[in-house]
């Protein structure tokens, strides 16, 4: 019996070791995935900052593992030895191994990819991934030898040291107190410099959500979509008319041209006004479009309301602002009411289509736009090409065919065509064989990334170029106006350090280019400096072509003198920030940090100098603007239809 006994004591001396083990391996590896994203001190000199630097970024992350720790080490005093049988305690400790082991590899994986999100992976981002396989090629781009190589090797590394350290100190009885001691002191010094490094220096710094524990974050997402907290809340008071800005626009008289025209709307994927050459930027990405604005009005200062397509597809389409909510508003409200574009043309005796050479079962598009007035529904499945380009289509040359093809079927009556690019999409496959192009450039950190991003911009451009030639050679260039537009923006750390999109609100995630092609109209090359948004594109394309817009259209025509020089957009992934464009002033509110944000964009153009402690009254005044958006949004989804609720990982 003493034998028995003694047996059960040194196992569970054993597991006891090993959990504490587990802890401390896990906060090395925890610290250390911190230490790569910081990368090595350049000297010697430089290493007190960098330890503070490294301490101010993962002593979260020490936290959650000392947390780990005292929850398993607790749960053992709390059932106590003698209800834990010889088998049971070497299982938890095995247990205990393998929680930490994953905790570990994601930890890693998080911060890899934290450059490519601008923030660790959360619920609502895991909600929006749907169909896998149409993401596969961004997630694959990512996924390179070393990266592979470190994300099998670490947890079996991480087994390793935890068993190594269990047996070499295994027999030694004394001194084991001395070491949960230094461990202690450890931990707590290692709180102590990062809470004070972090207040000091990295609060205010574009990445320094790098600092937050990437298993924490994912579990709090998730807690707060399910209890409801992860809707917007703004409840500052503002004047009952700042609500007028979300009105539908109500019956207008409009009287009708003696030709109605034909309308083309093409919508460029990911593409913001600052990479292209519309808009007095160093990028020759665009050569065709700054060409066709000898004939063209180019507004300057448009903007989408959220980086994600399916919101600004409903916003272009709808003249509706899409709910402020983290989920796609095609797939979350497939019958949204709403009366389409593409609806008001039919009605008026147009033929409609809409062609991309993109996968319309992602995020329920093709249900979404199914009875919104097109005759036909065209993607890669019915386009000229077969092969796959990346998991997100075929090339935009593609499209640009099946749009010509539409263009040249006999007909006497007008068309309304409408065309979603995709090529732009990250991971920017380029077309095979296509000739790269060496740009100049402003100091963007990830230089490989953009100059593929701006050679399929261009290359697509080039396509386009066929659109307009077409037009031409048919005889339909006094008849036509071709609308081009970016859907939303896309970032590469410069000037901000923000990557891919919707990740925030600065000018390169929001601000998209935006060309009225008009021969008939526009005989030389015209630009309007009034600020609209997506929600306006409907009716101001309406006013061109000589239609009445729909009455229940939220937005103004640019060129109605009674449209509001102002735009709205947000981000809402794992968090919730607000934004708003008035005449020159740009402010944003982040809510879950209480951070705002002021800027004159006349004078600083690349948001650099936050003016919302000299200027404390603009920036009130706007924010009451912003609680009247979350208000008349909130009472514009109380009355839609019941959504169709996204479950976790599933597809559209």
């Amino acid at each position: 019996m003493l034998q028995g006994r003694h047996g059960r004591d040194v196992k569970a001396s054993l597991a006891v070791k090993r959990l504490y083990w587990a802890a401390v391996w896990l906060a090395a590896m925890l610290v250390g995935t911190k230490a790569y994203y910081l990368g090595p001190p350049t000297t010697l000199a430089d290493v007190p900052v960098y330890l503070r630097s490294l301490a101010a970024i993962s002593y979260v992350d020490a936290l959650f593992a000392a947390v780990v720790w005292a929850f398993a080490r607790g749960f053992v005093a709390l059932l106590g030895q003698r209800h834990l049988t010889a088998r049971s305690l070497p299982l938890m400790g095995a247990l205990s191994v393998a929680f930490a082991g994953c905790a570990a590899i994601y930890s890693i994986a998080s911060v890899l990819f934290f450059g490519i999100f601008g923030g660790f992976l959360t619920y609502p981002m895991l909600s929006l991934v749907g169909d896998v396989r149409m993401v596969s090629s961004s997630v694959s781009a990512q996924l390179t030898g070393p990266v592979v190589f470190t994300l099998v090797v670490a947890p079996l590394a991480y087994a390793a040291l935890v068993e190594m350290s269990v047996r070499v100190r295994g027999s030694a009885q004394d001194g084991w107190q001395a070491r949960h001691t230094i461990g202690f002191a450890v931990l707590s010094a290692w709180l102590l410099l990062g809470l004070h490094g972090f207040s000091s220096t990295w609060a205010t710094r574009q990445d320094r959500r790098i600092a937050e524990n990437p298993q924490w974050v994912l579990v709090s997402s998730w807690w707060e979509v399910m209890t409801g907290e992860g809707t917007v809340r703004l409840n500052d008071e503002f004047p009952a008319t700042d609500l007028s800005d979300f009105e539908p626009i109500g019956p207008r008289p409009v009287v009708a041209k003696r030709r109605l025209p034909n309308v083309v709307v093409v919508v460029l994927e990911s593409v913001a006004a600052r990479w292209t050459s519309l808009h007095g930027g160093p990028y020759e990405s665009t050569p065709v479009l700054r060409k066709e604005t000898a004939h063209s009005l180019v507004a300057d200062n448009f903007y989408a309301h959220i980086g994600r397509s399916s919101n600004s597809l409903a916003a272009i389409l709808l003249s509706t602002y899409p709910k402020l909510g983290f989920r796609d508003v095609t797939e979350e409200y497939p019958h949204l009411p709403g009366t389409s574009l593409a609806s008001v043309f039919r009605a008026s005796g147009y033929r409609t289509a809409f062609v991309t050479p993109s996968d319309l079962s992602w995020a329920g598009w093709g249900p979404f736009l199914d009875a919104r007035g097109f005759d036909e529904l065209r993607d890669y499945r019915r386009l000229p090409c077969s092969e796959l380009l990346s998991s997100w289509g075929v090339e935009d040359r593609c499209m640009v065919d099946g749009m010509l093809d539409f263009i040249g079927q006999s007909s006497n009556r007008p068309f309304f065509l409408m065309g979603w690019t995709t090529q732009t999409h990250h991971p920017y496959e380029p077309t095979p064989h296509a000739p790269f192009v060496e740009m100049p450039r402003e100091p963007v950190p990830d230089q490989y990334e953009l100059d593929r991003y701006l050679n399929v911009l261009r290359e697509t451009d080039r396509h386009l170029g066929r659109l307009f030639d077409t037009v031409r050679r048919l005889g339909l260039d006094q008849d036509t106006l071709i609308v081009v537009i970016g859907d939303h923006g896309q970032a590469f750390g410069y000037p901000h350090d923000t990557y891919i999109q919707g990740r925030t609100m600065y000018e390169e995630d929001v601000h998209v280019p935006l060309m009225f092609w008009y021969p008939r109209l526009y005989r030389v090359p015209a630009r309007s400096k009034v600020v609209g948004s997506h929600v306006d594109l409907a009716p101001t394309i309406a006013d061109l072509a000589g239609i009445a817009p729909a009455p229940d259209w939220q937005g103004r025509s640019l060129f109605d003198p009674r449209h509001a020089s102002r735009a709205y957009f947000y981000v809402a992934e794992d968090r919730f920030t607000l934004g708003l464009r008035e005449g020159p002033w740009k402010y944003m509110l982040n809510l879950r940090e209480g951070f705002d944000e002021l800027y004159n964009l006349e004078l600083d153009p690349d948001e650099q100098n936050n003016l919302v402690q000299s200027q404390p009254e603009r920036g009130s005044r706007m924010r009451q603007r912003l609680a009247a958006w979350t208000e008349a949004n909130r009472r514009q989804y109380e009355g839609a239809d019941t959504p169709k609720r996204a479950s976790l990982g599933s597809s559209p």
